[in-house]
């Protein structure tokens, strides 16, 4: 659950729309990267995400 509101979050597809990427509050470009303290930084948080993409990527190519 997310405790920020961003008018270019959706909230459906957790996706940054300004960016086109995966959302990750506090990110380079992020409208809240400039005003907001995060107890997890950034850098950690984009590695984790991607991470996690490509495990549902990788259990999904062995689905199919």
């Amino acid at each position: 659950m997310s405790s920020f509101s961003c008018p270019h979050f959706d909230m459906e597809k957790d996706y940054c729309q300004r960016l086109h990427t995966d959302c990750v509050p506090g990110r380079p470009g992020c409208v809240l990267s400039q005003n907001s303290v995060f107890a997890v930084p950034v850098e950690q948080r984009i590695r984790e995400k991607a991470e996690a993409r490509e495990r549902k990527r990788d259990k999904q190519a062995g689905q199919g």
